[in-house]
């Protein structure tokens, strides 16, 4: 059940959601959001100020969710508290804990013991495989990424789109994939009318040659199918980040890569894995972009304007930029793999990166603005440009776009 019910519950300006996670984690943020526009009314019935009550619609107890929700109300700087509950199938309403998740430091309880083993295991370059990948196909678009929940493997993208997996013997080239009943996108299109079979073996020189021909006849292609689109992507836009195309500018100052833009057509700092909470899945809630200012790390989460639009989009960026920054904070465990970079993981802050708004939705940055101030998350919105699908290049002799933060 998704279901988002507004209401009053004992004279506070309630919510009660349903058993979808990403759903019970967001309400929380539309509550706070609607209580900061309007404190003290709802549909013409007065409500108190200083309280919001979330009743979250389950009869497990602590879930992933609950964490989250846990992490987020102790977290909010506002002169309003959220009161956490849990309505149960039976119809009881049970009180649940007002502290902060401050436990997260357990890598056993939240079972994330072996990420360590598995980011020390990152060489600081690509296996000779990759860099002969990297090597034949000379774009700046191309670039490596590690991927930091599978032991010395790299996806390679062109400008955020995946392209290919490799490992230090072997990996393939493929672009999307086929699922029965539904429609290939545009990118798969693309990319089987240059590879019939839809996928290509990667071994030996004679398949990295292949290998090689297929992406830059693929690139070509793509490249005329988004020309002069203006539709955003969220991956262009975190490539151009990780490159260093974008900057990146807060209320301290501009934010650098994790490692120079000279590290090999490397894309440090993407997809780094963390919990929000206690759950049965291996995987982790990965973080768009890991920045830093000197020492400290800075969480980035990017949104992009699409088919959501702007308003409860843009502001689920934030409860993700607070529950990755407590992560980062309180994981200990991981401690060595940030010493690695030079970086104290306890300090680390967090930003929402967006697109300028468009002056019509200037009343929605407005609001997200507020949210993000509640949580002590920053606003930073890049040139728009930056986020299309299609390539973007500095233009010689135009101005320097800069991202600022809000």
């Amino acid at each position: 059940m998704n279901t988002v019910v507004r209401c009053v519950h004992e004279g506070q300006r309630a919510v009660a959601v349903g058993t979808d996670t990403k759903t019970q984690i967001g309400a929380l943020l539309d509550l706070v959001d609607l209580h900061l526009h309007d404190a003290d009314v709802l549909d013409g019935t007065p409500v108190a100020s200083e309280e919001v009550t979330l009743l979250l619609a389950q009869d497990e107890w602590d879930t992933e969710a609950e964490g989250a929700l846990r992490t987020l109300a102790a977290h909010l700087h506002a002169p309003f508290r959220v009161d956490l509950r849990r309505l149960t199938s039976q119809g009881g309403v049970l009180p649940i804990s007002a502290a902060g998740l401050d436990d997260m430091g357990d890598h056993q309880k939240y079972r994330y013991t072996d990420w360590l083993d598995l980011l020390m295991s990152v060489e600081d370059s690509p296996p000779p495989l990759v860099q002969r990948l990297l090597g034949a196909l000379p774009r700046e678009q191309f670039r490596a990424y590690p991927v930091l929940g599978t032991k010395n493997w790299w996806s390679l993208r062109l400008e955020g789109l995946e392209v290919a997996q490799v490992g230090p013997y072997k990996g393939w080239a493929q672009v999307g994939a086929d699922h029965e009943g539904a429609r290939r996108g545009p990118e798969r299109s693309a990319w089987t009318e240059v590879v019939p079979t839809g996928r290509l073996t990667i071994d030996d020189d004679r398949s990295v040659a292949a290998a090689v021909r297929a992406i830059n006849c693929f690139a070509e292609a793509w490249v005329q199918v988004v020309s002069g689109s203006l539709k955003h992507n969220e991956h262009a836009l975190e490539s151009r980040v990780l490159r260093g195309l974008v900057p990146i500018t807060t209320s301290t100052g501009r934010l650098d890569l994790l490692r120079t833009p000279a590290d090999g057509r490397v894309n440090w700092g993407s997809q780094f894995p963390t919990r929000w909470g206690r759950t049965a899945a291996s995987g982790g809630r990965y973080l768009d972009v890991l920045m830093r200012e000197n020492s400290t790390p800075w969480a980035l989460e990017l949104k992009v304007e699409g088919s959501q639009g702007v308003g409860n989009y843009y502001r689920h960026a934030v409860d993700q930029a607070v529950l990755y920054r407590h992560f980062i904070r309180s994981a200990t465990h991981l401690a060595p793999w940030f010493e690695r970079f030079g970086l104290d993981h306890t300090a680390c802050r967090a930003a929402v990166v967006v697109p300028e708004f468009r002056s019509a939705a200037d009343g929605w940055r407005r609001r997200l603005q507020r949210v993000c101030e509640a949580f002590d998350v920053e606003l930073i919105e890049v040139p728009e440009h930056f986020a299309r699908t299609a390539a973007h290049e500095p233009v010689e002799g135009s101005p320097v776009a800069s991202g600022t933060h809000s």
